[in-house]
């Protein structure tokens, strides 16, 4: 795994590592039903209004909510009984109310977890990246969509949103915390000069380059057009191998040949909504649960109980499994706030006993 520095310190995190990488390989490399993230959304508020927002925060869904910090509590410490191992703090834009950030990095303890924040980067400065860094944050994830200033903050509907970004990335760095620059990757721009430079300024920088495929929720719901094709998934996995720097969930990160799939990670990366809704992934808006009514082991048990989640798929069921987008998530008002129920959208042959 990716984590240089970041295992310093944090014993149990490494202990969790160390299963989990010892499950993948008896598992022929696959990450079978192994449990690994959670992604959380505890407040969905937004300074940018970019245009493929999976939240729906440019539009105010539910940006007043906060997730309950003893609700947190309890989620992280199921969440490391259960052997995850990474948190991912998400928005919105957490870095809008920092102090609230603060309250709920205490309550996860990172030092049990490889934590990080992902953000747009406008409000992350020097003092803050040196804040997180005592909080023992282990990397900060900072989007980027081009190397053109203009592009990117048409993209994110504000200006000087890129020149941001890019300072937030070298201030993570100097914080001693791991700079991963986050691209989204589609049709519209895989296989061009455009989505190169972006890899190029990443490597050249040393950072690790976090690729997320586009795909058809949210602000982009039913835009087929933008996934990925074979022809593009090609070239990804060229640009894996030439540049050695590339991260996706679905790839083997135990791989130094960088050639094996992991395979796709709902639920064994869970998103939590401020509502304490368990949704199977970020971008798969099917809903497993409530944090509120059921365990987590609960939930993780029903999650694996529908074969689209236990059976390995070598795709991203979201961004690149056309027949699954098609079945699933295509239905209307499908959002993270008002997502498919699982019991609903399957059926009695969808479930293993």
């Amino acid at each position: 795994m990716p984590i240089a520095s970041s295992l310093l310190n944090k014993p149990r995190l490494v202990e969790k590592l160390r299963k989990f990488y010892d499950y993948v390989q008896k598992n022929d490399g696959k990450v079978g039903n192994k449990t690994r993230g959670i992604d959380l959304n505890f407040n969905n508020a937004c300074n940018l209004r970019c245009k493929y927002c999976f939240t729906n925060s440019p539009k105010g869904d539910h940006v007043k909510e906060y997730l309950d910090i003893g609700a947190i509590k309890k989620l992280a410490d199921d969440a490391d009984e259960l052997g995850y191992f990474e948190f991912d703090l998400q928005g919105g834009e957490l870095l809008l109310q920092p102090e609230k950030l603060f309250l709920v990095l205490e309550a996860i303890k990172p030092e049990r977890f490889y934590l990080y924040v992902t953000t747009n980067g406008f409000h992350l400065d020097k003092k803050m990246a040196e804040k997180l860094a005592e909080y023992k944050v282990s990397r900060v994830s900072v989007s980027i969509d081009s190397m053109d200033e203009k592009v990117h903050d048409e993209i994110r509907g504000k200006k000087d949103s890129w020149r941001r970004a890019i300072e937030a990335l070298k201030h993570v760095k100097a914080a001693g915390m791991d700079p991963y620059l986050n691209i989204t990757v589609g049709h519209y721009n895989a296989n061009t000069d455009h989505f190169k430079k972006l890899l190029d300024y990443s490597k050249d920088n040393n950072y690790k380059t976090l690729l997320n495929v586009a795909v058809p929720s949210g602000m982009w719901q039913k835009m087929t057009d933008i996934i990925c094709d074979e022809k593009d998934r090609s070239y990804l996995k060229k640009m894996r191998k030439d540049y050695k720097n590339l991260v996706r969930n679905i790839w083997n990160p135990f791989d130094r040949n960088n050639e094996k799939i992991l395979g796709c990670t709902t639920v064994n990366r869970l998103y939590i909504t401020p509502i304490g809704d368990v949704l199977v992934c970020p971008y798969v808006h099917i809903k497993i649960g409530n944090i509120f009514e059921n365990s987590l082991k609960e939930i993780v048990d029903y999650g694996f109980s529908i074969k689209y989640f236990k059976n390995h798929s070598d795709l991203c069921l979201a961004g690149e499994d056309k027949e699954f987008i098609k079945n699933f998530m295509t239905k209307s008002g499908q959002t993270i706030f008002k997502p498919a129920l699982a019991k609903d959208i399957f059926s009695k042959e969808d479930f293993i006993n």
